[in-house]
């Protein structure tokens, strides 16, 4: 080998490696006002979920449900024209809803993702949802709040692990003056606000998605548990005395969203179907029709890639392993479906006996489930209860009362009533032993 090989060597060992990268460029402005743009780098190698579903819609390469009319919008970027709805200038700027109310999304939900490096401070992007586990769906925020402002800080903080952090609002060489644009948000002289909605709108104008990684991140891996959403079809029928049926499949793990309205212009969602098995020929009947005409659209949600959580968990010998990103561990073992008892032991040699255990499955184990709002985040969701006998675990714990998320039939997340004194979640995954 010639000098100038060896020298090439190393000078390619000594050159930094590149990290794989993936940005969001958020273009702004307030009111009539061109803000500028800001970069935020998404986090894709540790929060996949999240940041596939939010390209899907920037790019428009995920299809969304228009709540408006019921259509289901193709190839059309979602975030484009919308408004920023909430400015808490101590905590968060919050945008991502397509009726520009805090209450939309677009048609469809997904589960959580957390991860251990990924935390709630200044600058983060972070997936906004209701107070239940998997309500994810296209509402961020992106975090104002710092330790100059302590209180909002620490409700900053306190969500970490309730909703899934995938950016970062970051200065680079092609936009380095993101962080400042992000700065202004949180002075209220600039942008003032009603409560927490700004007085003079301010405007997401696009959203443009590009980097290095971007090529071979699949936004559609199966692995990533998302939604797909699509139009489908049905068999109408009246039977000449004021009641209109839609006769459809009911496929298993999907839901039918159901629009109506006397004219095709007003053409909006008003039920939507969960349905855990299927049936051949459901019929969902609409009775007061009395109209001349009357107009119906059938749009499904395929949730078929979600684990169902199981029916009972606590079958003989079953256990549940439960541990915190520091890998603490809690083992729970169940004596049988129709007790409430059972052990357990924890990852510093404790044991003890196990009271009070119950489990509910949140889903129905068969049928449909019709409301107002989609309820597919019950799919993989269920309650668990138990009582120590001792304090168990490194923070002494003696009663959980956790709701937990099955993302495989052995694994998932945690979720509910385990938050400690000090805003520390006190367990965050588990694995299932059945």
């Amino acid at each position: 080998m010639n000098p100038f090989t060896l020298g090439l060597l190393a000078l390619l060992a000594a050159a930094p490696t590149t990290p794989a990268q993936i940005y969001a460029d958020f273009t702004v402005s307030h009111g009539d006002t061109p803000l500028g743009t800001f970069r935020i780098r998404l986090d894709h190698d540790k929060a996949p979920r999240p940041v596939a579903a939010f390209i899907g819609l920037a790019t428009g390469q995920r299809n969304w449900v228009d709540l408006n009319s019921g259509s289901v919008m193709s190839n059309t970027p979602y975030y484009d024209g919308q408004i920023f709805h909430r400015l808490d200038h101590d905590f968060v700027l919050q945008g991502g809803d397509q009726l520009g109310t805090g209450g939309g999304g677009p048609g469809y939900v997904f589960q959580d993702q957390y991860h251990a490096d990924l935390r709630h401070d200044r600058y983060i992007l972070s997936m906004a949802k209701t107070g239940d586990p998997n309500t994810n769906g296209s509402q961020f925020f992106i975090v104002l709040a710092d330790e100059s402002t302590p209180a909002s800080f620490a409700a900053a903080v306190a969500l970490d692990d309730l909703h899934s952090v995938f950016g970062e609002v970051i200065n680079d060489a092609t936009y380095p003056n993101s962080r400042t644009l992000i700065d202004n948000f949180a002075d209220p002289a600039l942008f003032p606000t009603n409560g927490e909605r700004p007085q003079t709108p301010i405007n997401l104008d696009s959203v443009v998605i590009s980097g290095p990684s971007l090529a071979t991140f699949d936004i559609n891996d199966p692995a990533l548990l998302l939604p797909t959403v699509r139009r489908s079809t049905f068999t109408p029928s009246y039977d000449g005395s004021n009641r209109f049926a839609a006769i459809f499949p009911r496929k298993a793990q999907h839901e039918h969203i159901l629009s109506a309205a006397i004219s095709l212009p007003d053409l909006s969602p008003f039920r939507s179907i969960l349905s855990i098995d299927e049936d051949p020929d459901y019929e969902f009947a609409i009775t007061g029709v009395t109209f001349d005409t009357f107009f119906v659209g059938h749009t499904e949600v395929d949730y078929t890639l979600l684990t169902n959580a199981p029916d009972e968990i606590k079958n003989v010998g079953s256990s549940l392993t439960l541990s915190d990103h520091e890998g603490h561990t809690i083992t729970l073992t169940f004596d049988g479906p129709d007790v409430e008892t059972g052990t357990w032991s924890d990852s510093l040699g404790n044991s003890g006996t196990l009271s009070g255990v119950t489990w509910n499955d949140s889903a129905p184990a068969a049928g449909d489930f019709i409301s107002g709002s989609s309820q597919a985040k019950f799919i993989p969701l269920g309650t668990l209860s138990v009582t120590f006998d001792s304090p168990a675990g490194h923070r002494g714990a003696t009663t959980l009362n956790l709701r937990i998320s099955f993302h495989s039939p052995t694994s998932g997340s945690v979720a509910g009533t385990n938050t400690l004194p000090d805003g520390k979640r006190l367990l965050q995954s588990f694995i299932y032993a059945p």
